[in-house]
């Protein structure tokens, strides 16, 4: 058994080793990141790698997960409307076209809520973060790091 748990934990060291490798050279290759920490719901933009602004976040779920991982922003919309959902998508910024998650405007609960309450993968944001995030990200231009996983709180 303990043979089993040690080349799991060396398996997932080095998995996270890997991107965590990947993720400090973004900063190199792009000139914007935003950098969502699922476990902490917070998100942080930065600029030729200093950070300009902080800002509260709410993710998805282990049911409706938001995805670990590098993405570069595709499209940005405005004023998108989610026909799956049925619901405004304010300043739209879309970092996964395939599966249609963005990061857009959305109500971010107190972090006492946040325990209940998950988006369906998106990243909400709050006015007036959700708008000087949208005009300072660039389509081709921005990357979104998605670190980590949302857990119970």
């Amino acid at each position: 058994m303990k043979k089993y748990f040690k080349i799991i934990f060396i398996a997932l060291f080095a998995h996270i080793a890997a991107l965590h490798g990947e993720a400090f050279d973004v900063f190199k290759e792009y000139r914007k990141v935003i950098w969502i920490n699922q476990p902490k719901q917070v998100g942080i933009a930065y600029q030729e790698g200093k950070k300009v602004f902080e800002f509260p976040v709410i993710t998805g779920d282990d049911e409706t997960t938001t995805d670990p991982g590098i993405y570069v922003v595709k499209l940005k919309d405005d004023n998108y409307y989610s026909r799956t959902y049925d619901t405004p998508m304010p300043y739209s910024i879309f970092f996964d076209l395939k599966e249609r998650k963005a990061i857009h405007e959305g109500e971010v609960p107190s972090p006492a809520l946040k325990k209940e309450l998950a988006t369906h993968g998106c990243i909400h944001v709050e006015p007036p973060y959700i708008k000087m995030l949208y005009d300072w990200a660039d389509e081709e231009n921005t990357v979104v790091v998605i670190s980590g996983w949302r857990t119970g709180d």
